[in-house]
């Protein structure tokens, strides 16, 4: 298992939706956090919310977060300053987070950069030339999940 705690947070129920998701799919990690940032909480109410996580001398976390720029994003970035273990990540998919679940991270640094080449990659536009590339021998009648 990865020694990095994840905080994935986001507006309204962005964080209860990435959990929900992940739950259909796979096992979620005991150092996995999921925090909405809801209608009428505070930076503060936020922050205590995140500090309540963290161990800030010893832990290694990863902050996942909806949009840069967004309050989940700034007081993450800003606890971020209080320790070299901190990393926050912005605009990453499901994809990235479920691709990332079953690697074990040391450091929050490395598992930031990860997510990011990964969401990238996964970023696609639907197109029929791609369906083309699709062995013909593939199940097609795949449930999806």
């Amino acid at each position: 298992m990865s020694k990095v705690k994840v905080i994935v947070t986001g507006h309204g129920l962005f964080a209860s939706g990435i959990k929900g998701a992940l739950e259909l799919l796979a096992k979620i990690p005991d150092n996995w956090f999921f925090i909405d940032f809801s209608e009428g909480m505070s930076d503060t109410d936020l922050e205590k919310q995140y500090t309540k996580i963290i161990n800030f001398d010893q832990d290694q976390v990863l902050f996942f977060t909806d949009l840069a720029g967004g309050t989940p994003y700034k007081v993450s970035a800003t606890l971020s300053t209080k320790s070299t273990g901190i990393s926050v990540v912005s605009g990453g998919n499901l994809s990235s987070l479920l691709e990332t679940l079953f690697t074990d991270y040391d450091n929050a640094a490395e598992y930031a950069q990860d997510i990011i080449k990964i969401s990238k990659k996964g970023t696609q536009v639907f197109s029929l030339d791609n369906i083309k590339s699709i062995n013909k021998n593939q199940d097609i009648e795949s449930d999806g999940i």
